[in-house]
């Protein structure tokens, strides 16, 4: 009798460990390849503002990082996908956030890195829909790779500016605290 119950308790769990997680009605994969290289998801969370769901954000390393810096400061490869949840989030809008977001990880002096800024916030020029994804591809020593949907748009080849663009998620005053946390659960 043991032995059927740890068999079903053994199917129960492979099978709960191999549903792909869903939040907000988003299909969070478990994995993804950008750049020939493999990523596994660590965490994904939604962020909030008030009591609106604005985005799920998900988190992934092409291997374990126990902590932020490892991703922030290199070597550890990662990917931010945000997927876009909220029917009232704009064009102009996420410019904003997104420069506010500089800011912030910047302490208010963005001179240095704000042509590569602008040149990451025409990223978001075009209209900005519910169910749009946008992804971060973090490659320590060279930089980011910014797509919409499966469209590259823009390469920043700048480490400095690979480090402040992840820390507006994973730094020490990240944007969300919660989605942080549940970005870096793995």
């Amino acid at each position: 009798m043991k032995k059927v119950i740890v068999f079903f308790l053994m199917i129960i769990l492979t099978a709960s460990l191999a549903a792909t997680p869903e939040i907000a009605g988003i299909k969070v994969k478990d994995s993804i390849s950008y750049d020939g290289y493999e990523f596994k998801l660590k965490g994904a969370g939604i962020r909030k503002k008030l009591i609106l769901k604005l985005y799920v954000g998900s988190l992934y390393t092409n291997r374990e990082a126990e902590d932020e810096s490892k991703i922030l400061k290199g070597p550890v490869a990662s990917v931010i996908r945000l997927d876009i949840i909220s029917g009232i989030i704009t064009s102009k809008l996420m410019k904003e956030t997104v420069q506010e977001g500089f800011e912030k990880a910047m302490d208010g002096n963005t001179s240095s890195l704000q042509n590569e800024i602008d040149s990451f916030i025409g990223v978001f020029k075009e209209e900005i829909n519910k169910g749009d994804q946008f992804t971060f591809v973090s490659l320590p020593g060279v930089g980011v790779t910014a797509y919409k949907g499966n469209e590259k748009l823009t390469v920043i080849l700048d480490d400095r500016f690979r480090e402040v663009l992840f820390s507006i998620w994973l730094g020490d005053d990240p944007a969300d605290k919660k989605l942080k946390k549940k970005m870096m659960k793995g």
